[in-house]
């Protein structure tokens, strides 16, 4: 069972999501805090991140970009999501894997996840 990290600052945001992926069989960890996200790879390690660019103290894009230098963490495939413009989220280079505008299908959301954890 391959399991998903998502970091997300509203909880009724966060809840949706981990009931549809549960629902297709992932275990979930949830976190609303870019705190403790180092000590929650570490404990949960996931087998891909889910977060949002929005987060309440800093810019999740800033985070999956220091994920990705990491050499413990860049393995891991990374999925931002926003409520951002398209022109807004590419303002600031990433390296995430893929990036979903929100509101988005949930059929979308399983199809990406199962796409990236495929390769």
């Amino acid at each position: 069972m391959a399991k998903i990290l998502v970091v997300e600052n509203d909880l009724s945001n966060a809840e949706v999501i981990q009931l549809i992926l549960e629902d297709q069989y992932y275990e979930v960890a949830c976190i609303n805090e870019a705190d403790l996200l180092i000590d929650t790879i570490q404990t949960f390690g996931p087998d891909l991140i889910l977060m949002d660019i929005i987060l309440n103290t800093c810019d999740g894009r800033d985070l999956c970009n220091a994920l990705k230098e990491n050499k413990l963490t860049k393995h891991i495939p990374i999925l931002l999501i926003t409520a951002m413009l398209e022109s807004q989220a590419y303002a600031v280079v990433n390296k995430a894997d893929a990036i979903m505008f929100k509101p988005f299908e949930y059929h979308k959301l399983k199809q990406q996840i199962s796409n990236m954890l495929a390769v």
